[in-house]
């Protein structure tokens, strides 16, 4: 009896089992770790599903192709069949010891008439012993020179086709500045059919470009001489390879032959382009007459007395940035006229019966002192040499 009282007595003031109480943990923490597993499934579940569906509700659907057709693209569409890219090979003959070389060149060109005449600048086929043209859906043709004016940097080629596109030609007296113009072409010789696009920048500058004319008599290569010409100016980017191609108006009227860009450094968007009047009345006479006549650019004062010459006047601005002296130089010499076999292209006029000139109203000026027959005295500067001629004045139309 004792010992069990005694053994009751000790088992109510013991301590419980330390193994009891471990096993009775371990439960509690596996079942708390079954939860939050749980819990973080279920989470992860929900936050993926409302992601996905985010994403499915921020799709926008593409308009159709119709609806993003622009104005720019319709007149691309319409002006690109137009222009042709020109690839030429000339030969050139040195006889001391290269021998034949030839050479071969790149361009663009505007269709103006559906059975293959073409326009383009002088400079592109200058000297060219064939010439390949290649339309804007891949066709090709061999083409052949219907009339060159290098003064004026046109000229006027054809091909054997029927059904061409031609360009529509616009009117360049009515354009404004800051217009929007298109330029199509070949940059590079490589690129055919290229569009770039910008503003008119100036509509009246006068320009000097360098054109190849003839070998010399020894073969040492191509004689080089400077034109001066009137031409627009536009921001559209051209390159090498552009020249002959189309300046469009924003109606897809072609209002301008590119034929030059500023090569200075550190200048860009300087393009420049042949008002399409001035280019279309040389090709109408080239497809013609075969030749063109420039109009004497001094025939006033209101006696008519002429040098039958046509001349350009460059201002100081424009003369520093082609390093030449400003004043005012033969275009064009009318052959069989009154200054023909004396004054030649480039000459600079310094002086007319010992008074000076400097623009060309000084020149008219001068020039309204005499009769048509009276003899004068020229001055010019002819390649960095004084040179005195004398020309009796003919009588203007």
């Amino acid at each position: 009896m004792n010992i069990v009282d005694d053994f009751n007595v000790h088992s109510e003031n013991t301590v419980p089992s330390p193994r009891k109480k471990s096993h009775k943990t371990l439960w509690t923490l596996l079942l708390a770790a079954v939860i939050a597993l749980a819990c973080g499934y279920l989470g992860s579940y929900l936050a993926n599903s409302q992601t996905e569906e985010k994403v499915v509700i921020q799709k926008v659907a593409t308009p159709d192709a119709e609806d993003s057709i622009t104005p720019a693209v319709e007149v691309a569409k319409a002006i690109s069949p137009t222009v042709v890219s020109i690839t030429t090979e000339k030969m050139t003959v040195n006889h001391f010891w290269f021998g034949p070389q030839i050479s071969s060149g790149a361009g663009s060109g505007v269709i103006i008439s559906e059975d293959g005449y073409i326009l383009t600048c002088a400079h592109v086929v200058s000297g060219a012993n064939s010439i390949n043209v290649t339309t804007f859906d891949g066709a090709e043709f061999t083409a052949s020179v219907v009339g060159s004016y290098e003064d004026g940097d046109i000229a006027v080629l054809k091909i054997e086709a029927e059904g061409l596109q031609a360009a529509v030609l616009g009117d360049s007296d009515n354009i404004q500045l800051a217009e929007t113009v298109y330029a199509v072409g070949n940059p590079g010789g490589t690129l055919s059919g290229s569009i770039t696009d910008g503003i008119i920048s100036a509509t009246s500058r006068t320009i000097s470009i360098s054109i190849e004319s003839s070998a010399n008599p020894y073969g040492l290569g191509i004689n080089n001489r400077t034109v001066s010409l009137d031409v627009l100016q536009t921001n559209a980017a051209v390159s090498p390879g552009n020249s002959g191609g189309g300046l469009f108006n924003a109606q897809g009227e072609l209002i301008g032959i590119v034929n030059a860009k500023s090569s200075g450094e550190n200048q860009e968007g300087l393009g420049f382009a042949i008002p399409v009047n001035t280019a279309q009345e040389i090709a109408v006479s080239l497809i013609n007459e075969g030749s063109y006549t420039a109009p004497s650019a001094i025939n006033d004062g209101g006696n008519g007395a002429v040098l039958e010459i046509s001349v350009v006047e460059i201002n100081p601005a424009v003369a520093h940035m082609n390093n030449r002296e400003s004043g005012v130089y033969v275009q064009s010499v009318q052959k069989g006229g009154a200054s023909d076999g004396k004054l030649e292209v480039n000459d600079r006029l310094i002086s007319i019966n010992g008074y000076m000139v400097h623009t060309t109203a000084e020149l008219s000026a001068q020039l309204a002192e005499y009769e048509p027959g009276d003899s004068v005295g020229l001055t010019v500067d002819r390649d960095g040499r004084l040179v005195e001629i004398e020309v009796t004045l003919a009588k203007g139309e």
